[in-house]
C-alpha cells in the first residue's frame, strides 16, 4: 500500500471506461484534463508515464468504477502487477 495520496489537480492518472460502441477504452487524465483515450493499455500506460516524466508527477491508475487508485512504480511502464 502506497503511503502518498494522489493530487486530483496535478497527478496522472489512468482508467478505463467502457464505451458501448468503442469497447473498453484507457483514459489518461493530467489533473482533471483528459489528455487521450486509447484501446491498448499498455499504450495507456506508457502515455501517463511519458506524461508524469514531463511533468514530474506520480502516476495513478483505477481498474472500475469503484474509484479506488492504485500507484504505479515509476518503472512499470507496462502496467501495474495487477493488470
Amino acid at each position: 500500500m502506497s503511503m502518498f495520496k494522489p493530487d486530483f489537480e496535478r497527478d496522472v492518472i489512468v482508467r478505463m471506461t467502457a464505451d458501448p460502441e468503442r469497447g473498453d477504452q484507457w483514459a489518461v487524465f493530467l489533473g482533471s484534463d483528459k489528455r487521450v483515450e486509447l484501446s491498448n493499455q499498455q499504450g495507456a500506460m506508457v502515455f501517463a508515464r511519458l506524461l508524469a516524466d514531463v511533468q514530474q508527477r506520480r502516476v495513478w491508475i483505477c481498474h472500475d468504477d469503484s474509484g479506488d487508485l492504485t500507484a504505479l512504480d515509476y518503472h512499470e511502464l507496462g502496467g501495474c502487477a495487477c493488470c
